[in-house]
């Protein structure tokens, strides 16, 4: 189970979806927007999935598979948090710097 690349591929594919609607002369904040609309549900799916999946194991797993499959699900899910807000305003913050330098060159 790899959960950091289910959460990088949710990443990736949530600013790719913003890359397409900039290339389609959406603005920078409507592209965020969109983009954050779009792959909003199957972010969720593929995280509720994957939850699902591991709660066999960690309702009967014993000793050691319990507590790991816990913290798996907490991960994934505050990361899957995380992706949603923080990718989102972190390519807002890049992409304004990088409009900034084109314009003054």
């Amino acid at each position: 189970m790899n959960e950091s690349g289910i959460v990088v591929n949710n990443s990736i594919l949530l600013v790719d979806r913003a890359n397409q609607l900039r290339r389609e002369n959406k603005s920078l904040r409507e592209a965020i927007i969109e983009s954050g609309m779009t792959r909003f549900v199957p972010i969720l799916l593929t995280t509720a999935t994957t939850v699902l999946g591991l709660l066999p194991l960690t309702l009967t797993g014993g000793s050691l598979w319990e507590p790991l499959g816990w913290v798996i699900i907490g991960g994934l899910l505050t990361s899957t948090v995380l992706t949603l807000v923080v990718v989102p305003v972190l390519y807002d913050l890049y992409s304004e710097k990088e409009i900034k330098i084109i314009q003054e060159s």
